[in-house]
């Protein structure tokens, strides 16, 4: 078949005819054949972006920070790095000695070393023995540790090494446990920043990790290898951000030592007794009228809303409420159990609150019989939920019991905070009366067996001065700045740690601390995390993903898929910002698109690294008896077994590492607790500091048509469905997205595809060598659209495969498509399909005109990527 299209010449803006021959047959179904990416594949070919890395690291001295970047001997270092989860951490000599290699192949130059400290050999770091109440490292687990690190290092690859992760100290070890803790408060995340013994085995394992001596280097302590290039002292450690709910639910023993900090530091401030309550009377907050008519329940014409429809839930308005009040009551009776609980809710909406006002919340509560529910003050402005100042579970008996909290709220909302009771958890009807949010809190004295003397001053509770609750949510922001500065200063100054440390990521801590004592910052973000049925938190049976692009939703944010454009706003302008998590997870189709997103996001905003979560975290099983080497995936994050994210973490190195997508130069930032809207982020670098003001950026971008106003990034969506985005460098052009059926133009390049369902993939041209594609000698032209397991258990939906993950070897599906690409030696260049190491298999085909290699791509040459070489003969020289 033959078409005429247009195509610019490269000395003229004129449009011109050109016989365009397409090879393709027009298929609507793409074709899938097996592609491998070997684990151990470290082969010199054209693919290998080793090259890029500097040997060995630390070669040239420690990681620093300089302002907002990371440097080694004065030059600027970003990283392109992953995570190692688990049993990933501890590979055997034979393993290691060809995974680091080929990491470094794939043009990765730093690990994370992330949950090693959660479970005994050979998951896990610590010995299978507890001896007298004591955990020791395991003498093998570290011996392999070592050598990783050791041959990492030779190949160029750093180290980010995690602290405190998920450990969590045992009954062995003489410490309780927390019944059913949140997510955010198990392995001691919680009670770490007060509790003076669970810091002491923190610092200890410190200790242990930091001191060692790797005998594969020399000899060198962990803090004296240049290897080591970043450190993380916590991961996802809530305290103050969450508030002090949290510790109705703690075991006595932490209560106590709750108890025992907050009077220090009440002592610390008020050295009296009489002085405390001096200031607590003249802090008086009174208790106004409801900011919302309290609720008859009469009707469902009520100001409250449910959140799902008849036919999922039953809802009866003006049963008899609580005799106390002879109030109507609504009666919820779910039909079932919703694996995301939040879909059933009752909710009061567009609510104000202030940071400077607390609240006070009451109502009464039953249920048939005991279950619990969660009642939260939330808010998702900016895209973004969270949490306002209450986000509790509480148990509902048979008998109506009235309940009341303080609420501090976190953040000034305006119009757009929600009022949530949440109820999708259990099937029990349970029934709402006379609800109430009123500002202040009603005026109390202090009881008369609450000594600050005796150390006996309460957690506050709704019958406490209202100053009680402002000071304790002080006391958590103080609390929480001291353990980070203490645990920071024995890093640096008692054990000697010389690169850069951070605690956890930045919305977990407040804004002035993350600003003014962490040495970079970092963020976690999801496109679709894998989600789980109420109780069966990671269940490897039951679960679902999104299976939609985030390249159709640049603007979605609502756990659990936020947009990472949206993200942009959120870094810290003076500091080195890093993202140590992000992924697509698989089995979605558009798994894929985290690497080509995360390339181009990071390297307009300017990010000093991108860690995918994860390459691996598997052990050996029946199932899985040589993991490190496997021909499929197996789980929702491992990019081990998955050969677009691999094939295209080779390319994207180009992008990010090698710096061809060059840093937006327009800035703007934005006060801390004020991010400015992502929206900016794809024309703008934004941020946060101290005095940042509030820049007046213009109207905000039309989220379908976003560009980043230099010519070498636009994305393109409909906001639902279909979206797109090219990339246009010298040396590295593409587009990604829905791009099934349509015509790109990139400066002089030209990418036609055919229709295909799905309608997802990418296609990309790079130079190997840096120099602009019209005049390299070797580039790596790659066209795919996503890969699967074979007899993969979808269920209808596509949402989840439960634990039918299929086998290998992995299939991979491409686009049909047609490709014209630039050259100045166009009469001279040949190009080859190459196999998944990157050698060259069978010559194809190609049309020329003028200064045009016209490249036909189907699925018979059986690849996803193909060399393009200036004539200089058939083999791979």
């Amino acid at each position: 078949m033959i078409r005429f299209v247009a195509c610019r010449s490269r000395t003229s803006v004129l449009w011109i005819g050109l016989a365009w021959i397409t090879f393709l047959p027009n298929a609507l179904q793409a074709q899938s054949f097996p592609f491998v990416i070997a684990g151990d594949d470290a082969a010199e070919t054209v693919t290998d972006r080793s090259g890029l890395l500097d040997r060995p690291a630390g070669g040239n001295g420690f990681v620093q920070q300089r302002k907002n970047q990371f440097v080694v001997a004065g030059k600027r270092i970003r990283f392109w790095g992953v995570n190692m989860c688990f049993p990933a951490n501890f590979p055997t000599h034979d393993e290691a000695d060809r995974v680091a290699p080929h990491l470094a192949k794939l043009g990765i130059n730093a690990v994370r070393f992330h949950h090693m400290d959660m479970q005994a050999a050979p998951s896990g770091i610590w010995s299978p023995k507890i001896e007298n109440g004591e955990r020791t490292f395991d003498t093998e687990m570290v011996d392999r540790l070592d050598y990783f690190l050791a041959k990492l290092h030779e190949c160029g690859i750093y180290a980010d090494l995690n602290l405190h992760v998920s450990r969590t100290l045992t009954e062995q070890e003489g410490y309780p446990q927390i019944q059913d803790p949140p997510w955010w408060a198990g392995a001691n995340k919680w009670v770490m920043y007060y509790d003076e013994d669970v810091q002491r085995e923190v610092k200890q394992y410190c200790h242990d990790l930091l001191t060692h001596r790797n005998p594969y280097r020399d000899g060198l302590a962990r803090v004296d290898d240049p290897g080591i290039g970043l450190v993380e002292m916590m991961n996802e450690n809530y305290f103050s951000v969450q508030g002090y709910d949290l510790y109705r639910k703690m075991p006595e023993r932490f209560q106590i030592s709750f108890i025992a900090a907050w009077n220090r530091w009440l002592t610390d401030r008020y050295k009296t007794q009489a002085a405390m309550v001096a200031a607590w009377e003249s802090n008086q907050v009174k208790l106004g009228e409801p900011i919302f008519p309290v609720s008859s329940f009469a009707s469902s014409g009520d100001h409250w809303t449910i959140s799902l429809s008849d036919a999922e839930l039953k809802r009866t308005f003006g049963v008899d409420g609580p005799p106390a009040t002879r109030r109507a009551a609504v009666r919820l009776a779910p039909k079932k159990v919703l694996e995301q609980t939040h879909f059933q809710q009752l909710q009061y909406r567009e609510l104000s609150v202030s940071s400077e006002i607390p609240m006070t919340l009451s109502f009464w509560v039953r249920a048939d019989k005991p279950r619990t529910f969660r009642a939260e003050l939330s808010t998702s402005r900016g895209g973004e939920w969270r949490d306002l100042g209450i986000f509790e579970d509480i148990e509902a008996t048979p008998e109506w019991t009235r309940h009341s909290r303080i609420i501090m709220p976190k953040e000034t909302i305006e119009n757009e905070a929600s009022l949530v009771m949440t109820i999708g958890n259990d099937t029990t009807p349970i029934e709402f009366s006379g609800i109430e949010l009123r500002p202040g809190i009603a005026p109390v004295s202090l009881p008369t067996d609450q000594d600050l003397a005796k150390g006996t001053l309460a957690i506050p509770d709704a019958g406490s001065p209202v100053a009680a609750h402002i000071d304790m949510k002080q006391f958590m922001v103080d609390t929480e700045k001291a353990w980070v500065a203490e645990l920071k200063r024995y890093l640096r100054n008692d054990l000697g740690v010389k690169v850069p440390i951070t605690a956890s990521q930045i919305n977990y801590h407040p804004a002035e601390l993350v600003e003014n004592q962490l040495d970079f910052v970092d963020l976690h973000n999801y496109w679709h995390h894998p989600m789980f049925p109420s109780g069966q938190e990671w269940s490897p049976a039951s679960w679902t993903i999104g299976n939609d692009p985030m390249e159709a939703a640049p603007t979605h944010s609502g756990w659990p898929a936020n947009s990472l454009l949206m993200r942009t706003g959120w870094r810290f302008a003076d500091l080195p910002m890093t993202m140590t998590e992000w992924n697509y997870p698989e089995p979605s189709v558009y798994a894929g698109g985290c690497v080509p997103m995360a390339a181009v996001i990071a390297g307009l905003q300017d990010w000093d690294g991108v860690f995918f979560f994860d390459y691996d975290a598997v052990g050996k099983n029946e199932s899985n008896p040589d993991p490190w080497f496997r021909d499929q995936t197996v789980n929702f994050f491992s990019f081990n077994g998955a050969p677009v994210k691999l094939a295209l973490l080779s390319q994207m190195a180009n992008v990010f590492l090698r710096g061809d997508l060059k840093p937006l130069q327009k800035e703007a930032f934005s006060q801390l607790d004020q991010p400015i809207d992502g929206r900016y982020g794809l024309a703008t670098r934004l941020g946060v500091r101290s005095g940042g003001g509030v820049p007046n950026l213009g109207e905000l971008p039309d989220e379908t048509h976003l560009d980043s106003g230099d010519g070498q990034v636009v994305w393109q969506s409909d906001g639902k469905k279909h979206g797109y985005l090219t990339l246009n460098t010298p040396a590295t052009r593409g587009v990604w997205g829905t791009i099934a059926d349509q015509t790109f133009v990139l400066g002089d390049m030209k990418i036609e595809t055919e229709p295909s369902e799905p309608n997802y993939g990418f296609v990309f041209v790079s130079s190997a060598d840096g120099q602009p594609i019209e005049i390299a000698e070797r580039s790596v032209l790659t066209v795919v659209s996503h890969a699967e397991n074979q007899n993969m258990g979808w269920n209808k939906d596509k949402t989840s495969v439960g634990t039918d993950w299929g086998h290998g070897p992995t299939m991979v599906t491409t686009l049909e498509a047609t490709v014209a690409i630039p050259h100045s030696k166009a009469a001279q260049m040949r190009v080859f399909a190459l196999d998944a190491t990157g050698k060259r298999m069978q010559e194809v085909a190609t049309d020329r005109s003028d200064d045009l290699v016209i490249v036909p791509v189907t699925p018979t040459d059986k690849t996803l990527w193909y060399e393009l070489v200036v004539n200089r003969g058939t083999n791979n020289e």
